[in-house]
């Protein structure tokens, strides 16, 4: 751990900062937290690395070595990362900023007004687009982010902040979750009869989304791992319901096509609407209730790249599982090597 800068008391406020092979954003996006950290006297400064090997933590330690505690891991999930981070402070809030995004000098006094007007267990805010988006991020965030602050079910961890005491109470970040981490936490804590509270005064800007339709594919695949993560019995999961109707869908548009009866055209028409229909829905949903204009062309050529990626992760998980399942299957061999 490098050194920091003392103060006195007990800080009101852990900044935590998890960074994995992010060195094009260290520099604006670590050194914006860095800022405001310096402007609150009440916060302190946690980065975690994970095992970076883009020189990421060398930056790290070059330019912020004397502003924070830098500590490193390697190789675990993002939420082992997380939890890392916040066991080395001890301040009644926890504040968890990813190291892509830009965050304003006030944000922390910012944040402390919100947690004392609200009274919330958690809060935090939808990212916001960077300068100069592309089609695809903005897009993807005119459908999500209506500006407006209210209670949810749940609060992305780019931009995240807990009292302790909870935090603590239901164990944290689910270290075993590769993806999905921060709606299993948010989870838990509506459970334990939190309330958390989005707020537009802590917007913040994410540097590192998806630009290109085959990076959202890739990164909507991905993320897809950890939607079991908050599966419960008994409850209804929208995305997996959705994901498994489009699925089926799809599996129903191949069979009309190629196994049909009737004309050529008619069981494309019918393969097309198939084909479409989760991703229609959904944007017609959103639609509804967004504030904000987006193009809707776009915007189901999105959902339906999300829900394929989903797919695929539906596909990867149980090829895991299968994998997972034969190994504890197979017999184990207990004689002793003679040659030994």
């Amino acid at each position: 751990m490098s050194s920091t800068i003392s103060r006195s008391g007990a800080p009101p406020i852990d900044v935590v900062v998890p960074v994995y092979n992010k060195l094009a954003f260290i520099l604006d996006a670590v050194g914006s937290v860095a800022n405001a950290v310096d402007a609150h006297p009440g916060a302190r400064l946690f980065i975690v690395d994970n095992g970076s090997t883009d020189g990421s933590y060398e930056l790290l330690l070059e330019h912020f070595g004397s502003r924070a505690h830098i500590s490193r891991l390697m190789s675990g999930t993002i939420a082992a990362v997380r939890n890392a981070g916040a066991k080395q402070g001890h301040a009644p809030i926890i504040s968890f900023i990813d190291c892509d995004c830009l965050i304003p000098r006030d944000y922390f006094a910012r944040l402390e007004t919100v947690l004392s007007e609200t009274h919330a267990e958690a809060t935090g805010c939808l990212v916001l687009l960077p300068p100069n988006p592309t089609w695809v991020e903005a897009v993807w965030n005119r459908m999500h982010d209506d500006g407006v602050s209210q209670n949810e079910t749940w609060i992305n961890s780019a931009n995240f902040a807990v009292r302790r005491m909870i935090f603590e109470q239901v164990g944290g970040f689910n270290e075993r979750l590769e993806t999905g981490e921060d709606a299993e936490l948010c989870q838990r804590i509506r459970g334990a009869g939190g309330r958390l509270v989005e707020d537009a005064r802590l917007g913040v800007a994410h540097l590192d989304n998806a630009k290109t339709v085959s990076a959202f594919y890739r990164k909507e695949r991905w993320r897809g791992l950890g939607m079991f993560g908050t599966f419960r019995v008994g409850s209804l999961d929208k995305p997996i319901v959705m994901t498994i109707a489009h699925l089926l869908a799809l599996v129903a548009a191949v069979v009309v096509l190629g196994w049909g009866k009737g004309p050529l055209w008619i069981r494309c028409a019918i393969s097309a609407v198939l084909a479409f229909a989760a991703p229609v829905i959904t944007v017609a949903y959103r639609r509804r209730s967004s504030v904000r204009s987006f193009s809707r062309i776009r915007a189901v050529l999105l959902y339906q790249l999300y829900y394929l990626g989903r797919i695929n992760a539906l596909a990867i998980i149980a090829s895991r599982t299968l994998r997972t399942k034969r190994a504890t299957m197979q017999p184990h061999d207990n004689r002793v090597d003679s040659d030994h």
